[in-house]
This record gives structure tokens, sequence and C-alpha cells, in this order.
């Protein structure tokens, strides 16, 4: 009875802690679900070019875009708010993952054509979801080729295989021909956003791409340089979230502030899953914890499609397998309770962030707000860890109330002027810094009477079925 007094009162603090905060403004952040088109999966079998079932044969599996807007309550159930989608454009027949450009003027034929395009890109619409389309640098007529891509060994192995030639970005006629024909793509289509894989040290996005869209710049490799995309990844802190989550007992990579495009992996990287197994790490319990963090960044962030479900690779083609719903449903539940959690209180990005702790895997950091902080506690470690989170001047009278966990902070739970919070190995607690609140004596009463009134009417029912004496 304990037990159910106290689960009660929890759920009732939750409850009131929910209703009574400030309505904070929406967040900016932006939880991008990249897929590569060809290795989703195939909603219709009638488009299918050269499809194959060998994972060992770099040609089309029949993923289309019908496959995709068939699976948005998947995507969308696990918290992502965009879609960025491979090159759409028409492509060689041979060709799965769409760079092998042969006119950047259609959409191509085996994933569903123009009409199906729009109808996924409307489909995301009517969900406030959004589409970015990664943009090729690949050479098609008109245009003056570029003599020293800079190619990470993945993009080299794929292009040697394709033969192509690139754009030269830095080429003025290039970059004008370039722009208009992104820009009557984008007016076309109602694109939301549009991303490329740098292969050219020195550009800026502002001289090809149109001003009216968001551009997102994924630098494969530390020797490239770029500019003028809204938002770009760091290759470098990309390869240190790979190498941090892959196993416990590693520093953790502080947030970045400068709204840096967060992500583990990427069409033309290693998958993280790959890091995973080679540390002989279970990859969904680090696949869990890189999506926390992921999660709790005010920022930019890309997920591949499959990670969720520990797909592995690194190699072409095997680095794309085709996605496998259902795989890993256990992570799926874990980062769609992430998502429920994290979409209730989206006041928590609206502040500042100071970190309190990040050492050797153990990385506790704050959130400071208007109306209620955070406190994000990732222990990803390999033993139980204590961290002492200190009491500031308006914490006096609070408690912290877990949301992912349930764990509760309250004043008896004080080392010195900070609060003692304790977590298991290869945990996340996100905590709120609310009103301290003691049980609520209606609910505590209205238990005793329901489960009080029920123990009398069992045991009057077995009085009655018991047989009389002589």
């Amino acid at each position: 009875m304990k037990r159910i007094m106290i689960y009660m009162a929890v759920l009732l603090m939750g409850i009131s802690m929910s209703n009574g905060e400030v309505a904070a403004q929406e967040a900016d952040e932006t939880r991008i679900y990249t897929i590569v088109v060809d290795r989703f999966l195939n909603g219709n079998s009638r488009n299918d070019i050269n499809v194959t079932d060998d994972e060992d044969a770099p040609l089309p599996f029949g993923g289309d875009f019908e496959g995709i807007q068939n699976n948005l309550d998947y995507i969308q159930g696990m918290g992502f708010d965009t879609l960025m989608l491979s090159p759409v454009f028409d492509k060689a027949d041979d060709d799965y993952l769409g760079y092998d450009i042969e006119s950047y003027g259609e959409i191509e034929a085996a994933f569903g054509g123009a009409e199906a395009f729009q109808n996924l890109i409307d489909a995301a619409h009517g969900r406030d979801m959004e589409v970015i389309v990664d943009m090729p640098a690949t050479a098609a007529d008109g245009y003056t080729t570029l003599g020293n891509p800079v190619l990470n060994d993945l993009q080299q192995s794929y292009y040697d295989m394709i033969g192509a030639e690139f754009i030269d970005l830095n080429n003025a006629d290039n970059q004008a021909q370039y722009r208009q024909m992104v820009q009557n793509f984008v007016d076309e289509y109602d694109v939301d956003g549009l991303s490329m894989t740098v292969i050219q040290d020195g550009i800026d996005a502002g001289t090809f791409m149109p001003e009216d869209v968001t551009t997102y710049g994924i630098i494969p490799d530390a020797s490239i340089s770029a500019e003028g995309f809204d938002h770009m990844s760091d290759p470098a802190l990309t390869d240190a979230l790979a190498e941090s989550f892959s196993t416990t007992d590693r520093e953790i990579p502080a947030h970045p502030t400068d709204g840096t495009l967060l992500f583990a992996d990427h069409w033309f990287s290693d998958r993280f899953t790959k890091h995973a197994v080679e540390e002989n790490m279970f990859p969904g319990t680090r696949i869990s914890q890189l999506t926390a963090y992921l999660y709790a960044y005010p920022g930019p962030i890309a997920f591949q499609y499959g990670t969720e479900v520990a797909l592995n690779g690194d190699d072409i083609p095997h680095v794309h397998r085709q996605m496998d719903l259902w795989t890993d449903q256990e992570v799926v539940d874990y980062i769609e309770s992430l998502n429920d959690v994290f979409s209730q209180h989206p006041n928590m990005f609206q502040g500042e962030m100071d970190v309190l702790k990040n050492e050797d895997g153990h990385y506790v950091q704050r959130y400071r707000n208007s109306d209620v902080d955070f406190i994000l506690n990732l222990n990803d470690t390999s033993v139980t860890e204590n961290v002492e989170i200190p009491i500031e001047s308006q914490d006096e009278g609070k408690m912290l109330s877990g949301l992912l966990i349930g764990d509760l902070l309250r004043s008896g739970d004080m080392e010195g002027d900070a609060f003692l919070a304790v977590l298991d190995r290869e945990e996340t607690e996100l905590y709120a810094v609310i009103e301290e609140r003691g049980f609520n004596n209606g609910y505590i009463y209205a238990g005793l009477i329901i489960f009080g009134g029920f123990g009398i009417f069992i045991w009057l029912v077995a009085r009655k079925r018991r047989p009389r004496e002589e």
C-alpha cells in the first residue's frame, strides 16, 4: 500500500508540474532524419528499375518516396520534424545513391517521379514536418569541372564506381547556373531546406544557393573549409561523438553554442553501430545514450535512418543497408519516450547552458530559463556515479524532479549546499527544478478509500463463499 501511495503522489506531482509551467516560445532546434531514398522502403514496386536483393551489389533496392511517406508516423513518433533526403534527381539506372546525375531538371523515376515527390512533401507539410534535399555537385552538361575534389575513403570508393566529375563551385559562371537551377527546384516543389556534402575547399554557399531556404553544409573531411551555410557540421566533432558514445568512460564533447549541425554518422561515413561493435559494447544502449545527448542539444541534429535499429557497415554499399523496421523496438520505444519528454518542455532550450561536470563520460549540464531550469545528468560511465548539483539562490525550497527515469531529489537528499544525485551506469536523467511539494493528501485519501473498499469487497465475497458449519 505504501508503494501505491508513493506512486500516486509522484504521478500527481508530474501532472501538477506539467500544468503549472509557464508557456514558452517554440524552440527553434531541428531534428533531422537522414534517408538514402533507395535504401529505406519500397512502397511501389511498379517503379522498380534494376532492383536487386543482393547486398553485395551496388544496385538499387527499390526504395522510393512512397515508402517514406507510408512511414511518416514512425519517423515523427521518434521526434523527427525534418526529412533530409539523398539526391532526388534523374540519375543513372545502375546508381542507387543518387549522385550519378543525368539531369537536374527531372525527378528520378525509380523513386516515383515528380508526382510522388510532391506527394511526400505535401504529406510532410501536413504534419508540420519539413523536407531537406541533398544537392549534388556532380557535373552535368554546361558546367566547368573541378580538378581536385576532397573526398574521404567512402566517397572515393563510390565516386570511382560511378566515374563522376564535379562542378567547380568557385567558378562564377557555374555559380550563377547552379543557383538558378536550385532556385527553380525549390520554387517548383516547395522544398524547405538544402544540404550539400562538401567536396571542394573554400566554397561560399551564398554564391550558389538561394537565400530563401535553410542550408546545411556536411563537411566530411577536416581539410575542407566552407562558409555561407546556415548550419555546418564539424568533422572533428562528428568523429569525437562517434568515439565517445561507442563505449563508456570517455569524455563527452560539450554541446556547441553556435548552431553547429550535430550527428555521429552520415551516408558518407561509417555507421555509428560499427564503432560500438568494435568496442564490444551493446549497440542498443550506445544508441540510446547518444540519442539522449543529441536530443538535449539546443541546435540542429541529424540522425541517420537505421541507426535506431543498429544497422552496421563501413564500406560501399554495405554502409547503406536496407532499412529494417521494428528490429530493435526497445531502442525505438526509448527514443519515442525521449521525444515525449523533450517535446513537453521546449522552454529548456530558451536560455543559457552551463556544464556542471564533464569527466570521463559523466556529463552534467544546467539549462537556465526564466521560469523552470533543467539539469541533464548523463552517466556514460561503467559504474554508478554520484554528482553534487550546486544549490543556487533561486533553488531554495525547490526539488529536482526526474522526467526520464522518475528520480526525485528533495531537500533531504542534500550534501551541504548541493543535491546529491546518484545514477546507474549508462543511464540518463533530465531533472526539472521545481517548487518542493509534499504528498497530496486528497489523492492519498482517495487511494485509501478505493483500495480499502476493494479489500473489503474481496473479504465479503470470500466470507460469503466460505462453507457454513454443520
